[in-house]
C-alpha cells in the first residue's frame, strides 16, 4: 500500500474532535480496489459491494481448502498395511478424487478438465463428501468417514466466519491496539481488578482448590475451560450489536456528509459487531494469559513440594524441576513446576478473564475509551466508503 493510501487512515480533526475542512478530501485519491483493500484491512469485508460467498469467502480460501483436501488423502492409509500398500493406496486415493472431480464437471456440462471458476455449493459438497469416501473404499472405515464429513463441515463453518467477517483483520487491528496502548491497558487492569486480585490470591493459596484440581480428570479441565470461554463469548457477543449501532450512529453524527456511507445493511452491521467483539475478546485473552503467567511464576516460587505435601497434593501426573545456575533454587531448594500448578493457574486465569469481560461491559471509563477508538477507525472507513460509493454510483447531484 502506498504512503498516500496509508495517509487516508489518519483522521484529520479539529481540537473539539470535529472533522477539519480538508478531512473528507483525504480519501479522494482512492480508487475502487484501494477502498476495498481498506475495508478488508479494517475487518469489514462485507462493505465490498457484490460481496459473495463463492468468490469473496470460499473462493479466497480455495488454496487453504485444497491443502486440506490433499492432506485428507491420508484417509486411505492404514497403520497395519506395509509401506508399499499405503503408497499404492495414496495413488489410488488421488486417482479417485481426480476422477470424482472430472465426473462432477461432466455432470455440470463442462469439459472434464475444467478448473473451478468459483467455489459454490457443488465444490463445497465435493470437498465434504469425496474425502469421506476414502476411508470406506480403502478399509471400510465408516466411522472415519463420518468424522471426515463432520470435520469438513465444521471447517467450512469456521472459514465462513473467519474469512466472511474479516476476523483475522480484526485480530490484527485489536493486537495493534493492545500493543500501542499497553500502558493504558495495564492501568485499566489495575483499576478494574483490585478486588479480584485479592480474591484470586486468597483462592490461589487455598489448599482445597489445589486438592480439587489435583484429583480431577483432564477431561473435566477441558469442559470447565470451554464452559467459561463460552460465557465470555456470550457476554461480549450479546453486547456487540448494540455497540456497533451506537458507534456507527455517533461517528455519522460527528462526521456530517457521510450519511449514505453510514447506512449499513444488517449483514454489514453484523460484520462491524463481529469486529468489535473480536477486539474485545483479544483483550480478554491477553489479560487471561498475563494472569496465568503471573500465577505460574508465583506458584513455582512459593508453592514448594513441602507445601504441597502439607496440603496433601501430589502434583499431578508430571512435574519438572528447574535448577538455577549455581545449583539450587530459592532458599537453596529447586523450583518445581507441576501439572496441578498449571491447572490451578489456568483456572484462576480463566476466572480473571471472565470477570474482566463482565467488568468492561459496565465500566463507563473503559466504554468511553474503547468506543472512541472504534469511532476513530470508523471515521476513516466512512470517508473511504463515501468515495467508494461515489465511484460505483455517483449521487444525482454529481452526475
Amino acid at each position: 500500500m502506498s504512503g498516500e493510501q496509508d495517509a487516508s487512515r489518519t483522521p484529520a480533526t479539529s481540537g473539539d474532535g470535529s472533522p477539519e475542512a480538508g478531512a473528507p478530501a483525504a480519501a479522494d485519491h482512492l480508487d475502487v480496489p484501494a477502498c476495498e483493500r481498506l475495508f478488508r484491512r479494517n475487518g469489514l469485508p462485507l462493505l465490498v459491494e457484490g460481496h459473495s460467498l463463492d468468490r469473496d469467502v470460499f473462493g479466497r480460501s480455495a488454496p487453504f481448502l485444497l491443502v486440506v483436501l490433499l492432506a485428507e488423502l491420508s484417509g486411505a492409509v492404514r497403520s497395519g498395511w506395509p509401506a508399499w500398500a499405503n503408497a499404492l493406496a495414496l495413488l489410488g486415493a488421488a486417482a479417485l478424487v481426480a476422477a470424482a472431480y472430472a465426473g462432477l464437471n461432466v455432470v455440470r456440462g463442462r469439459p472434464w478438465s475444467t478448473l473451478p471458476q468459483s467455489v459454490g455449493v457443488p465444490e463445497l459438497a465435493f470437498f465434504v463428501l469425496v474425502p469421506a469416501l476414502l476411508p470406506v473404499v480403502f478399509g471400510g472405515q465408516w466411522g472415519d468417514a463420518l468424522l471426515t464429513v463432520v470435520g469438513n463441515l465444521v471447517l467450512l463453518g469456521v472459514v465462513r466466519v473467519v474469512v466472511g467477517y474479516g476476523v483475522l483483520s480484526s485480530l490484527w487491528w485489536g493486537l495493534a491496539r493492545v500493543t500501542d496502548e499497553l500502558g493504558a491497558a495495564l492501568l485499566r487492569l489495575v483499576r478494574l481488578l483490585p478486588l479480584l486480585l485479592v480474591f484470586s490470591l486468597v483462592l490461589f493459596y487455598n489448599a482445597e482448590v489445589w486438592q480439587v484440581f489435583d484429583r480431577t480428570h483432564g477431561v473435566a479441565d477441558l469442559v470447565l475451560g470451554a464452559f467459561f470461554a463460552l460465557l465470555v463469548v456470550l457476554f461480549v457477543g450479546l453486547r456487540s450489536p448494540a455497540e456497533a449501532r451506537e458507534a456507527l450512529a455517533e461517528t455519522a453524527a460527528r462526521h456530517p456528509g457521510h450519511e449514505r456511507a453510514a447506512r449499513f445493511s444488517r449483514g454489514q452491521t453484523a460484520n462491524l459487531a463481529t469486529m468489535i467483539a473480536t477486539s474485545q475478546l483479544l483483550q480478554v485473552l491477553v489479560v487471561s494469559l498475563g494472569m496465568g503467567v503471573f500465577f505460574m511464576a508465583l506458584g513455582t516460587l512459593t508453592v514448594t513440594p513441602e507445601v504441597m505435601a502439607l496440603w496433601d497434593v501430589d502434583g499431578g501426573t508430571w512435574q519438572r524441576t528447574l535448577s538455577l545456575v549455581g545449583g539450587g533454587g530459592v532458599g537453596g531448594a529447586d523450583l518445581v513446576v507441576t501439572q496441578t500448578l498449571l491447572r490451578v493457574s489456568v483456572a484462576i486465569a480463566t476466572f480473571t478473564g471472565l470477570y474482566y469481560a463482565i467488568s468492561v461491559q459496565v465500566d463507563a471509563v473503559y466504554r468511553e475509551e474503547f468506543v472512541d477508538g472504534i469511532e476513530t477507525q470508523l471515521a476513516d472507513v466512512l470517508r473511504a466508503r463515501s468515495r467508494y460509493l461515489d465511484l460505483l454510483a455517483p449521487p444525482p447531484s454529481a452526475r
